[in-house]
Formats: C-alpha cells, structure tokens, sequence
C-alpha cells in the first residue's frame, strides 16, 4: 500500500512539476487574413495548431531557460539572434509578417507547441541537423514547408508548397478552398495525399523507383502514362482544375479519397 501512495505521489509531482515548467509566449495579431508567421529552426518535433483566435501562442513545456547562477547580470548571447521572449526564440514583427527564430543548438532538447489563428499564412524552414518532424493542423490558408524530415498536414486546405529531404509527407485536406497552385517535393520518401472525392485539379504525379496508388477513377489514355526512368502521369481529375504537382525521386505517391 505504501508503495502505490509512493507511486501516486511521485506521479503528481512529475505531472505538476510538467505544468508549472511550461511557458507561454503570445503575439497579438492585427490582421490575420494578411498576415504570415515564418518560424524558423526548430528543434525535434513541433506541432501547430490552427484556431479561431487571434493570438500567436507559442508554449515551451519543456526545458529550462534559467540563467545561470555564474552568469547574474550578463545576457545570453546567441548566433541567430536576440532572446526577446524568454523561452529561447527571437520575434520579429513587421510589415503584417511575424518571423520566429529558434535560437537554441540543436543539440539542446526543448519542446515547443504554436497555436495560430487559422487564417494566417505559414511558412516554415528548417535545416537538416535540427531533425524536426514538423505537424500542422486546422490551418486554412497557404502553407509553405522547406524540411528535411517528415511533414503531417490534417484537415488543411492549402494552397500547400511542401518540400522534403529525406522525409514523407502525408496531407489530408478538410477542404479545398483554392486554385492556386499545389506543389509536394520529396527526394526520399512517400508521399501520401487524401483529398475531398469531387476536387478538380490537373495532376502531375512523378516518382523515379516508386509507384502510383489511387482509389479515385484514372481512366487516362495510355500515352498519359508514359515511363522515362520512371513514371509520369497527368490527369485531369473530375474535369481538371488549378494544377497540383506531386513529385518523389525515391518513394510511392498514394492518392486517397477522403471522405
């Protein structure tokens, strides 16, 4: 008995000492259907969400950012920037565009979650050392992805520029609400899509060593399937659109129905 109170206590303590940790830096944005946030090199995984606010709420629920006992009255100093939030990140806000910086090694393990009201456009970058899995979700406006890693969109609806290294990309659409064009890069790696059933684009699928996988109806003529050290295929689904790109040097691209 002793040792499940133990237990208990050991839990709640973990799980509160987890709470308190947490640190939440919001910015205010005026204009959201104009706006654009940049964030910039994050470490590890780092999931946005979009949502009917209108703040920027970046949260850091891991890690420490207190200044050294040695280091009273000095200031950090880092590479890419100034620390102007206190959970390591430089912001930047002008001309209706909101630029986060990351300014932590990517040897240093810090967890960070944004929420972002989700009519602003978004644009992230991340180099290869910061192995970062990026995730987003409930956002309805542009996205714009440059990764090493893979990327996981749900309930989206673009215009989407995606772009991978040695990742796969999976995208699932809650709507599709433009007709600009759509571009998925990824060099090594899948690259799964499921779109709404009636959606009209004009598809250019590509892979090298891959293959192409569909539930939606590609009754194509044969000399729209043509193999040049690879595959290429264009097709106009359900009577053709705004033109969607999707490409992969080394993986399959699944193409699914939703619902």
């Amino acid at each position: 008995m002793k040792t499940i109170i133990k237990s208990t206590l050991i839990f709640l303590i973990l799980l509160y000492g987890g709470f308190t940790n947490a640190q939440d830096y919001k910015i205010s944005v005026q204009n959201s259907k104009t706006s654009r946030l940049v964030l910039k090199n994050f470490n590890g995984s780092m999931p946005v969400e979009g949502y009917s606010g209108s703040e920027i709420i970046i949260t850091a629920d891991s890690g420490s950012f207190k200044t050294p006992e040695r280091a009273r009255g000095l200031k950090a100093v880092y590479p890419a920037g100034t620390d102007n939030t206190g959970i390591g990140l430089d912001v930047s806000n002008a001309d209706n565009q909101v630029t986060v910086t990351c300014l932590l090694p990517f040897t240093r393990n810090t967890h960070y979650k944004v929420k972002v009201p989700d009519n602003v456009a978004l644009e992230i970058t991340s180099t290869c050392e910061r192995s970062n899995d990026i995730s987003v979700t409930g956002m309805k406006s542009e996205i714009d992805i440059k990764n090493c890693n893979d990327i996981t969109l749900k309930d989206v609806s673009g215009p989407l520029v995606l772009t991978t290294i040695s990742g796969d990309i999976d995208v699932t659409f809650g709507s599709l609400s433009s007709d600009k064009p759509f571009s998925i890069n990824s060099v090594s790696g899948d690259i799964d899509i499921t779109l709404p059933p009636k959606t009209a684009t004009n598809l250019e699928l590509r892979t090298i060593t891959g293959s192409f996988y569909s539930d939606f109806d590609f009754s194509a003529p044969k000399e729209n399937l043509k193999k040049v050290g690879g595959n290429v295929l264009n097709f106009p689904l359900n009577g053709g659109g705004f033109k969607f790109s999707i490409v992969t040097v080394s993986g399959n691209i699944y193409l699914r129905k939703g619902k």
